[in-house]
């Protein structure tokens, strides 16, 4: 197990529990009283389980190869007011095209070290799952855009999220 390949590892393990911390954040933001847009809050609770779950398999990933896991610190979302569903579903598109991004390292420095077991973990594992999300959040971005920021369509976007 290359110490490269652990390293950037590790950063991956960081890299879900940012979008992990972000989708908390973007669900209580929807969740409170005064917002009310209860299907939000369920989606991206959902997604912040999903983060959670990612992570999880990084971390045990890299100790069945016998690495350390190094956790650095999460930083907070530069900002909480998510104001509408438009503005958190562009940042949450930007997470999933990082989180991509860093998954696409993670292989290009495992196949670099000739590990087909790291390879295998994150093509298999993760990366058709990562491609359906970048593309369901590119597509709630199209959706969001196209209708404004109107109450009535808010309501029916938020509803259509629950269903």
């Amino acid at each position: 197990f290359h110490e490269e390949t652990e390293a950037i590892l590790n950063a991956q393990i960081n890299a879900e529990l940012k979008a992990f911390y972000y989708y908390l954040s973007m669900a209580a933001y929807f969740g409170r009283a005064d917002v009310a847009l209860p299907g939000c809050e369920s989606f991206f609770m959902q997604m912040h389980h999903e983060e959670h779950e990612h992570a999880l398999r990084f971390v045990n990933y890299v100790k069945m190869r016998g690495g350390c896991v190094n956790l650095c610190n999460v930083k907070q979302p530069t900002d909480q007011d998510w104001k509408c569903p438009l503005h958190a579903f562009k940042t949450a598109l930007e997470l999933e095209i990082e989180v991509s991004d860093k998954l696409v390292a993670v292989n290009v420095v495992a196949e670099k070290h000739g590990d087909l077991n790291a390879s295998d973990f994150i093509v298999t594992g993760f990366m058709e799952d990562q491609m359906k999300s970048v593309n369901e959040m590119g597509r709630f971005v199209a959706v969001l855009s196209g209708i404004g920021d109107q109450a009535l369509s808010r309501f029916m976007f938020d509803k259509d999220l629950l269903e």
